[in-house]
């Protein structure tokens, strides 16, 4: 059932792999930052073509930062090619103190710093469970390039 799904990858052919590809790591988090932005245009593109007087965003801006986690992982474990847990980890840690601080800007305190602590672990386990993901799209993807259908 799990054969094929790539955790950990330690090395590779010609010696020790790089653990971290800082353009993964940057693409990914360019990802998370965008898919946020865009949910939250768009929410805000609702709340003025609707007529309604108040709106509850509480938890699609939440679903929203944990999609942009999500995403963010799926690119950073893609275009790194393996370790795609541990660019997982990262994205959703810079991610997390990339909202955090905006947040805190937005607020201007720390004051909610215990409630969004929980918060900043679940953008880890997405960004996680996206590089996992993207690890082994790119491996699926690397097999299907030779395939062309229709043609035999």
């Amino acid at each position: 059932m799990f054969r094929r799904i790539t955790l950990v990858s330690w090395s590779r052919r010609g010696g020790q792999a790089n653990l971290l590809k800082p353009g993964a790591i940057i693409g990914g988090l360019l990802w998370a930052l965008t898919s946020t932005v865009f949910i939250c245009s768009a929410l805000v593109l609702w709340a003025i073509m609707t007529a309604g007087q108040v709106y509850h965003f509480g938890a699609l801006l939440t679903a929203g930062t944990m999609l942009g986690a999500l995403l963010g992982g799926v690119v950073s474990g893609r275009t790194a090619g393996n370790m795609g847990w541990l660019h997982g980890v990262v994205v959703g840690l810079l991610y997390g103190l990339v909202m955090l601080s905006f947040l805190a800007a937005w607020n201007g305190t720390f004051a909610a710093l215990p409630g969004l602590a929980g918060r900043g672990l679940a953008l880890v386990v997405m960004g996680v469970l996206g590089g996992v993901a993207g690890v082994n799209m790119s491996a699926y993807g690397r097999r299907r390039d030779n395939f062309r259908p229709g043609l035999r």
